[in-house]
């Protein structure tokens, strides 16, 4: 009866994919990924090996220009030879099967203003480094509303609601459960896209009220090392813009910032501390120059650290799914799916990358060139994080360096392959307790990227 029944539903579906659509016409569009991975484990020394694979389908049902709708489902990242992807009978299943996105398209009536409903991906103005957003990144699906409002040829307001990922539980204690009386974690911002001759200004507002039942990663860690942290109701908001100057082509400037403070409700607090505020900025700025062979860049940040009396990265800018990716292997920024060491968040650190991008001398083939030094911002008295690797918690004290050299090769119009090699010089002070000398390495990471695109 089982094998009868899963016969009927797969021709049920090969039915309804092959049966004309008269409502709307039917698109398909995916991805197959597939990584190999040499690594170090982190600043500990060792070796790690890793291989899978990813693979991406969208569907897009087309009514009109004014009406579609898009479903994409996802399968991974699929390790293989990772004994939890095989089921109860002894066959390989997919690990992580889900709805990655899911949304429709429409104009509204009589306007060019545009609506997105549904979970798409979707975030802040990139910033000038690493092509992400460091308070709120387009990287992943969220939940929400996003609208496009054309004012001028000059002019367009963009502005989204995201509804942030709030379970009934996130530490199972039983006052950890308001969300079931209403309460929820939402996020709400503005932006203006400005274009000028040469001058391309984006600033943007947002605000979030956060629920004490959130797993969002408000800051980068869920609870920041103090398990009572997210026992309590939160508003935040933020101040940004992201600028970029293209009137001396083939000169570009870049140059982008934040300011946002998050605030805790009622005294949530260890010693008199309350561990979930926080208060800080960054400003990042990057130069290039585009040649015949490849561009050039220079570019450094900056972003706000802890003071000496500050306590659990109070100094830090608070951040929703921000990411800040100016390389490979230190901040997870290459197309790798097994990370490096990771840690791709913009507080408490300064730096600086030199680098050349898209060298090129063979049709299909480039190459990436970048150096970059990471240092920290936090106060060097500030020890307070113990049970991390150094990378999450950089002080004044911590540098490190990292060299990396990527090469692209289009094998096919949809088929093309990336060789990634990372070595990370590890300048860490590791003095600081007997839990930081166990990372006391450099760090290194060779990987072999495929992407079929359809």
């Amino acid at each position: 009866m089982k094998k009868l029944i899963t016969l009927l539903l797969t021709a049920g579906l090969i039915s309804v994919v092959s049966s004309p659509v008269s409502a709307a016409d039917l698109k398909v569009d995916g991805t197959y990924e597939f990584g190999f991975t040499s690594q170090s484990a982190g600043f500990a020394g060792g070796n790690q090996q890793h291989a899978g694979q990813r693979v991406r389908l969208g569907l897009s049902f087309v009514e009109s220009e004014n009406l579609s709708g898009y479903f994409q489902a996802q399968i991974g990242i699929d390790e293989w030879g990772v004994h939890n992807n095989i089921d109860a009978n002894g066959d390989k299943h997919g690990n992580g099967i889900s709805a990655r996105q899911a949304y429709i398209d429409w104009i509204i009536p009589q306007t060019d203003i545009s609506v997105r409903m549904g979970r798409s991906i979707f975030g802040l103005p990139a910033d000038a480094i690493g092509g992400k957003n460091a308070v709120m990144a387009a990287w992943v699906p969220q939940d929400g509303i996003v609208i496009n409002a054309p004012i001028a040829d000059w002019l367009s307001i963009n502005a989204f609601w995201a509804r942030l990922d709030t379970p009934y539980t996130s530490t199972g204690a039983a006052e950890n459960t308001d969300v079931v009386t209403g309460q929820r974690s939402d996020a709400f911002a503005f932006a203006a896209d400005m274009k000028f001759d040469g001058l391309a200004v984006s600033p943007y507002l947002m605000y979030a009220t956060i629920d004490k039942g959130t797993t969002h990663a408000t800051e980068g860690y869920t609870d920041d090392g103090d398990a009572g942290m997210d026992l309590a109701n939160a508003n935040a908001y933020w101040l940004g813009v992201s600028t970029t100057l293209s009137y001396f082509d083939p000169f570009t400037f870049r140059l982008s910032g934040a300011y946002g403070v998050k605030s805790y409700e009622g005294n949530n607090s260890n010693a008199g501390i309350d561990l979930g505020d926080r208060k800080g900025w960054y400003i990042q700025g990057q130069a290039s120059y585009n040649t015949a062979y490849g561009t050039p860049i220079l570019g450094a940040w900056y972003a706000s650290g802890d003071d000496a009396d500050d306590y659990g990265r109070q100094g830090w800018i608070p951040t929703l799914g921000g990411r800040f990716l100016p390389s490979n292997s230190f901040t997870d920024g290459g197309a790798s799916l097994f990370n490096g060491v990771a840690n791709s968040f913009i507080g408490g650190t300064w730096g600086v990358q030199l680098g050349w991008t898209n060298i090129s001398f063979l049709e299909d083939l480039s190459h990436d060139i970048k150096v970059t030094m990471f240092q920290g911002t936090n106060n060097s008295a500030n020890d307070y994080v113990s049970d991390h690797a150094p990378q999450e918690y950089m002080t004044t004290s911590d540098r490190a360096y990292e060299f990396d050299f990527n090469t692209t090769y289009h094998i096919y119009k949809n088929l093309s392959t990336v060789l990634e090699l990372s070595y990370i010089i590890n300048d860490f002070d590791n003095n600081v307790n007997q839990f930081r000398r166990a990372y006391s390495e450099d760090d290194w990471n060779a990987s072999l990227y495929f992407c079929y695109k359809f």
